[in-house]
Order: C-alpha cells, then sequence, then structure tokens
C-alpha cells in the first residue's frame, strides 16, 4: 500500500460486488458447525483445518474443495445462515451493492421447490435492505447439460421473483462448451432475464467470443484471456462489455502465473469496463477490500483509477438503467477532485 491514507481511502470507498458465489462465501466457522452436524468423516477438529482442505493446483481440484464444504448446506435455514453471513461481511467492507449467485439446482435436488428456495434467500436480503442492496443471479453449471440448465430457467422465467437479476454460466469451459447452452440463454434473453458468463478463464479469446455471440451474454465473468486477441479487446471496448475481474482467483486456481502478470491493470487503463471482484472469498482468504488493496499496490494505482473500478462496478451491473446512471453521476461529483483528496 502506498501510504495509511490510501489504504483508508480504499477502506472507506463504497463498494460494489458482481462476482461473488454464495457457495464460496462460507465462513470456515460455519463450514465446521455443518459438517460436525452432518457427521463429516473425516471430520475437521477446527477452522484451521477447514482452510486446509482449500488447498488445490487447479480448477478440478478446486471444484472438489468447493463441494467437500458445499455439500453440507442441508437446509433453507443452512443457505439463510450463509447468506446472512456473506451480507455481513460486504457491508463491513462498505459494500452497498451485490449480485450474488447461487446453484440453485443443487438446492432443487435436495427436493425443495424453486420458489421456496427463492423465498428464503429473499427474506434474507430483504433484512438487510436499508445496508445493502443484494440480487440473486441463478447460476447455471456447465455440468449439468443443456436439458436441466433449460428447464431451470424455463421455471426461474415463470416466477419472474424480484430478487432474480438474471442467469450466469459457470464450469468448466473446455469440457462444456457455450453451443450446449444456447436454449437455456434464448429462453432467458426472450424473458428479459440478464445474462453473464464466465468465459476467457481456463480458455482463451473464443470462448469469450461464443459467450457474445451464441449466448447473447451482457457481461463476461473472468475474461482474463481476452487480451490475447486485440480485434476482441476492441469490441469489447466498443460494445461496453463488462468483465468482472478476480485477480487472486486467478493467480489460486493458475490462470496467470503471478499477480504481476495479470491483465487486469492493462483493460482498466484501456477503458474497459472492468472492476474487482472476490469469486469464492472465504476459499481464497480473500476480501473485496483486500482486491483493492492488492490491485493498488501491485499496479501502482492512484485514487483516480481507484474510484474508476467503483464506477465500472456499477456501470457493469444489472441494475436498472435510471438507477445505474444516477449513481454514476454521484460518484462522480462525489470524487470529482482527487487532487483535493490526495492532499
Amino acid at each position: 500500500m502506498h501510504n495509511l491514507s490510501l489504504q483508508r481511502f480504499i477502506k472507506e470507498l463504497p463498494k460494489v460486488e458482481l462476482h461473488l458465489h454464495l457457495e464460496g462465501a462460507i465462513r470456515p466457522e460455519t463450514a465446521l458447525n455443518l459438517m460436525r452436524r452432518n457427521r463429516s468423516a473425516p471430520l475437521p477438529e477446527n477452522s484451521e483445518q477447514v482452510r486446509a482442505l482449500y488447498r488445490f493446483e487447479d480448477l478440478s481440484q478446486f471444484v472438489l474443495a468447493m463441494r467437500a464444504v458445499s455439500n453440507h448446506i442441508r437446509s433453507l435455514e443452512d443457505l439463510q445462515n450463509i447468506t446472512q453471513e456473506m451480507l455481513s461481511d460486504l457491508i463491513a467492507q462498505h459494500t452497498f451493492y451485490v449480485e450474488f449467485d447461487c446453484a440453485l439446482q443443487k438446492y432443487i435436488d435436495l427436493g425443495y421447490p424453486l420458489v421456496e428456495i427463492l423465498e428464503a434467500l429473499h427474506a434474507t436480503t430483504q433484512a438487510f435492505r436499508e445496508q445493502i442492496h443484494a440480487r440473486l443471479i441463478v447460476n447455471l453449471q456447465r455440468s449439468h447439460g443443456s436439458d436441466k440448465t433449460a428447464a431451470l430457467v424455463e421455471e426461474v422465467a415463470r416466477l419472474n421473483h424480484p430478487l432474480v437479476a438474471g442467469i450466469g454460466l459457470s464450469g468448466d469451459e473446455s469440457r462444456f462448451p457455450q453451443k450446449w447452452f444456447v436454449r437455456a440463454f434464448a429462453v432467458a434473453r426472450e424473458a428479459g432475464l440478464k445474462r453473464t458468463v464466465h468465459a476467457g478463464e481456463a480458455l482463451g479469446p473464443e470462448s469469450i467470443r461464443e459467450a457474445l455471440d451464441l449466448l447473447h451474454a451482457q457481461r463476461i465473468d473472468h475474461g482474463t484471456q481476452a487480451h490475447k486477441d486485440a480485434h476482441l479487446l476492441e469490441r469489447l471496448k466498443a460494445e461496453g462489455i463488462p468483465l468482472t475481474q478476480c485477480i487472486s482467483s486467478n493467480v489460486r486456481l493458475h490462470i496467470v502465473d503471478r499477480i504481476e502478470d495479470h491483465p487486469f491493470v492493462d483493460y482498466l487503463r484501456g477503458g474497459l469496463v472492468t472492476a474487482l471482484h472476490t469469486d469464492d472469498p472465504q476459499v481464497f482468504g480473500i476480501s473485496l477490500t483486500s482486491e483493492y488493496e492488492l490491485a493498488a499496490t501491485t499496479f501502482d494505482l492512484s485514487r483516480e483509477e481507484i474510484v474508476q473500478i467503483l464506477l465500472n462496478g456499477i456501470q457493469g451491473s444489472f441494475m436498472p438503467d435510471r438507477i445505474r446512471h444516477s449513481l454514476i453521476g454521484q460518484f462522480k461529483a462525489l470524487y470529482a477532485d482527487q487532487h483535493t483528496l490526495s492532499a
């Protein structure tokens, strides 16, 4: 960190979180309680041993580590408790808006009706509505295939629940190509649901192009490999396609070798709509604030650039246009004179 005043500036800066998996936000202490209740074998003795579960070398090991904990979510009350803790952690970091995703199919497969799952999540988010505005991205898991994901989107569209902002596709890009999910995204598009896709993480620029052309994605989660195609970068900038960047996640999963090699700063300074997010904060042992601090230190960001990350987060959100534009105007006015702030 350049100095303590900048550290304080980041800490107090209002923030937006757009790339956060609920199942990756389970506090180790909460995970331990769930595993004890479910008599997990082997059973970790303490929260440090839970953290040890999150040691992995690649994306496939990461998925197994996530399941080792998230498979112990067995009830709607579990889901509500985890959501409450996630929102509390975000509020403590001055986060005023979040679009979190949740693997709804996981809980449908446990026997819960979709409407009950959504109502449980909605009740929890509403309890915090004075402190943070939370919307849900319905996580479509690539491993579930075309028919199951399309059926889920159809049901989500029929319910038209106020908590739901849109749908998001995640999972192994190399094993489950974008073309398998054209139907699910066509249903979402027709229903007016917003659409985001994990792309350009494990695979290259072609995965991002397919997300845009086949699935009509309005936002790209990660997009780390976009820098390998100059024409794609030009398109992302021209069309204002947001990229939700998760820099610690990309290093931990060996998408980039070192944090210094991450293209985030080039995207930011190149005028792309890119912002910082956490992906799975409890898995990686990070926070949204620590990601800002890491980026500021690594890339020598100015205060103007840090504020631009906030503005890009708002621009990249699925808020209604009127609210989004109003907020951008308000924050631009608030942080108009960074030279004064730096004095």
